[in-house]
C-alpha cells in the first residue's frame, strides 16, 4: 500500500492578547482526487460531551495559491472541498480563552492547543499522517508534544494520534526521569506554591507502582503536561500524556499535594483503562458525534478507585487522608436521590447528555459514573478479596484484563468472566445489585474482606461533646426540611422529593426572603431559621419566584442525614490484615512497624 501524503498544518499567533491564531493546512494533491469534505471534531476523546468547537472557528478560506476559491459549507463543522490536481490550502481563525484541559487557551504567557478543537480531518481519510509547525510565537517558547519532532515539525501517524496529542507551548519548567526503559517528561506551566521536585519525585512512585500491575509501560515516552491556575482542577487522559490542571495555591497544606497525586494517578491508570483497553465503541472514534458506551462505570469509576490504590501503594497519600475521602464519597452517594432512579449503565450511556449537561433536578434522578462507580469499583476489590481469600482483588482484575485482551477490545462479559475466575462468585447478583440495578450500596462485605466499617453519625452526632450540652445547638441539628440552598445566597439550589419543603411547593431557583419574620439574606442565616423550630415544629418561609413573594408552611422534621467515617475492626482477623495490606498496599493502621535489631 503506497504512503499516504501528510496533511501539514501551520499554526500562527494572530494576537496574543485577544486570544486568536491562525492554522493553515496545506492538503495534498492526492487528498483532493476526488474532492474531499474537511471537518472539525465536535467533541475529544476522554470527556463526553459534543462541544461544538466550530463555534470557535470563523474566516475559513480555502486558497490555490493566492488565489481564494469557493468554499461551500454543508453544516456547522463541515466544508466541501473541490476536486484538484494540485495541493489546496485551508486557511482559518481559532478563539482560544477557555484554560480547561479539553479546550484551547493561549495569552501572552503561553498556548495551551488542543488537537480536537483545532484541526481540521478530511472525511473517510483520518488515516492519513499529520505535520504540525509553529511559526511567530515569542522567541523564548518552547513546544511540550507527546508526538515525534523530526526537521521542525511535529508527526502524527494519523489523526486519531494527532487527537491524542496536546501542545504546550511557553516558557513552561521542564522535569524528567526514567523508568523502566520508558522516559517520562514533566513541563509544569504557570505560578504555584508548590514544591515541583516533590511533585516529580511522587510522580515517579505513581507510574512505577502501575508498571508493577502491568508488568511494565506500552510506550517509550511519556508526557505530563501540569498547568496550574487558581481554583481550577482536571485531567484529560491520552495514550501517550495526560494534561493536568491543578489549583495554584492549594500546596500550602498537604492535601493540596494529595489531591494533585491523586488526580496524577487517576489520568496515568487511562493509559491503560480507557486508552488501550476499552469498550471497542471508543476507538476509532466519530468525531462528529456521540460514541455512547454502557462501560464507563469500568473505564471511569473503576479509575477513580484504582487512583486511591495507586498513590496508598506509592506511598505519596496516607491511609488517614485516603479513609476520609472514601467515606465521604460514601455519604454523598448513600444519600444522593438519584441513586434509586438511573444504574451505572445508565448513567454511563447517557453521559452526553445527563453527567455533563446537569439541571436542577439531576442529583434527584441520576447517579455519577465516577462517584458511584468508584464506590461499587471499592466493593468489587472487597468482593474478590473475600472470594479469592485474599489473593486478588481489583488490581488483579485489570492485570488479568490486560494479559488477555490488551489493546483487542473489552466487553461487560469479559469483565464478568474475570471477576468470577478470581472470586469464584457468580458476578450476576453484583452486577444486578451495583451495575445494571439500583440497590443500595452494602458496606458489609468492606467488613469481610478488609476488616473496615463504616459508622453512620447523624448531624447532631458529629458535634461536639461540649456542643451536644446545648439543647438549642442539638435542636438545630435534628431539624430537616429537605432544602438545599446555594452558597452564594438564600437560593433554593435542591429540594429533595418528598420531603416537606417539597410537600410545601418550595422549588429551584427560588429566593428565601424571610423565615418566622425574620429577613434572610444568606444561606447560613435561611437554614439556621429554618432549623429553629426543630423537629415537630413548624416555620413561615416568605419566598420569591419570578418575581412574585408568597408564604409557605414548611414542617421541620428529624433529619434523616447520615454522614459516616471508615472503622478499623480491632479485632480483624490474619487475613483481613493482610487483604487490607495487599489491597492498599500499606500496613494495617496501627500496626507496630518492626524495627531492625542492632548487631
Amino acid at each position: 500500500m503506497a504512503k499516504l501524503a501528510p496533511l501539514r498544518a501551520l499554526l500562527r499567533p494572530l494576537d496574543l492578547a485577544q486570544h486568536l491564531f491562525e492554522v493553515e493546512l496545506v492538503i495534498p494533491a492526492e487528498a483532493l482526487a476526488r474532492g474531499a469534505v474537511a471537518a472539525l471534531p465536535a467533541w475529544t476523546p476522554g470527556s463526553y460531551l459534543v462541544r461544538d468547537y466550530a463555534r470557535f472557528v470563523d474566516r475559513v478560506q480555502l486558497l490555490d495559491g493566492s488565489r481564494e476559491l469557493p468554499l461551500a459549507k454543508l453544516d456547522k463543522q463541515r466544508w466541501q472541498l473541490p476536486v484538484a490536481r494540485r495541493e489546496l490550502r485551508l486557511r482559518y481563525r481559532v478563539y482560544g480563552n477557555d484554560l480547561t484541559v479539553r479546550t484551547n487557551h493561549l495569552d501572552a504567557t503561553h498556548a495551551q492547543i488542543i488537537p480536537a478543537a483545532t484541526f481540521l480531518y478530511l472525511e473517510d481519510q483520518l488515516d492519513r499522517p499529520v505535520e504540525v509547525r509553529f511559526e511567530g510565537f515569542p522567541a523564548a517558547w518552547k513546544v511540550a508534544s507527546a508526538l515525534p519532532h523530526r526537521q521542525g515539525a511535529y508527526l502524527a501517524a494519523d489523526f486519531d494520534t494527532l487527537v491524542d496529542s496536546p501542545f504546550e507551548l511557553g516558557t513552561f519548567r521542564s522535569r524528567a526521569f526514567t523508568s523502566g526503559g520508558t522516559r517520562f517528561e514533566l513541563a509544569f506551566t504557570g505560578p504555584h506554591n508548590g514544591d515541583e521536585a516533590r511533585i516529580a519525585e511522587a510522580t515517579q512512585k505513581i507510574v512505577e507502582t502501575a508498571a508493577g500491575i502491568f508488568d511494565g509501560f506500552p510506550f517509550k515516552r511519556y508526557l505530563f503536561l501540569c498547568t496550574f491556575a487558581p481554583k481550577l482542577r482536571g485531567g484529560l487522559e491520552h495514550r501517550d500524556c495526560t494534561s493536568l490542571i491543578s489549583d495554584s495555591q492549594a500546596f500550602d497544606k498537604p492535601e493540596g499535594y494529595h489531591a494533585l497525586y491523586q488526580l496524577v494517578a487517576h489520568e496515568f491508570f487511562h493509559a491503560w483503562n480507557v486508552k488501550r483497553l476499552h469498550d471497542p465503541a471508543l476507538g476509532p472514534f466519530d468525531y462528529s458525534r456521540e460514541n455512547p458506551t454502557r462501560l464507563l462505570w469500568f473505564h471511569e469509576g473503576l479509575t477513580s478507585y484504582m487512583e486511591h490504590l495507586l498513590v496508598l501503594r506509592a506511598g505519596v497519600v496516607p491511609w488517614s487522608h485516603t479513609a476520609k475521602e472514601l467515606a465521604r464519597c460514601w455519604s454523598e452517594q448513600v444519600q444522593r436521590p438519584g441513586r434509586l432512579e438511573q444504574t451505572l449503565e445508565q448513567s454511563s450511556w447517557d453521559a452526553w447528555i445527563r453527567l455533563y449537561k446537569p439541571h436542577e433536578f439531576s442529583a434527584n434522578s441520576s447517579v455519577s459514573y465516577y462517584d458511584k462507580g468508584e464506590m461499587v469499583a471499592w466493593l468489587m476489590d472487597a468482593s474478590l478479596r473475600e472470594g479469592s481469600r485474599g489473593k486478588a482483588g481489583l488490581a488483579e482484575l485489570f492485570a488479568l484484563l490486560w494479559r488477555r485482551h490488551g489493546e483487542r477490545g473489552l466487553t461487560d462479559g469479559d469483565i464478568r468472566q474475570a471477576y468470577q475466575e478470581l472470586s469464584g462468585k457468580d458476578p450476576a447478583p453484583f452486577w444486578e445489585a451495583y451495575i445494571s440495578g439500583c440497590a443500595e450500596l452494602d458496606g458489609t462485605c468492606l467488613r469481610g474482606a478488609f476488616g473496615l466499617q463504616l459508622e453512620a453519625l447523624a448531624p447532631w452526632e458529629r458535634l461536639s461533646s461540649e456542643e451536644q450540652q446545648d439543647p438549642v445547638l442539638v435542636r438545630r441539628a435534628r431539624a430537616w426540611t429537605g432544602l438545599m440552598l446555594a452558597s452564594n445566597g438564600a437560593t433554593v439550589q435542591n429540594v429533595i422529593p418528598g420531603s416537606p419543603a417539597a410537600q410545601a411547593g418550595l422549588s429551584f431557583g427560588m429566593e428565601i426572603l424571610a423565615v418566622d419574620g425574620w429577613r434572610t439574606t444568606t444561606a447560613a442565616e435561611a437554614q439556621i431559621r429554618l432549623a429553629e423550630p426543630g423537629p415537630g415544629g413548624r416555620a413561615r418561609v416568605l419566598a420569591a419566584d419570578r418575581g412574585r413573594v408568597f408564604e409557605v408552611e414548611v414542617p421541620v422534621v428529624e433529619s434523616p442525614e447520615r454522614s459516616h467515617r471508615l472503622l478499623l475492626d480491632p479485632k480483624a482477623s490474619a487475613v483481613q490484615r493482610a487483604a487490607f495490606g495487599a489491597s492498599f498496599g500499606q500496613a494495617w493502621p496501627g500496626a507496630p512497624v518492626k524495627r531492625r535489631q542492632r548487631r
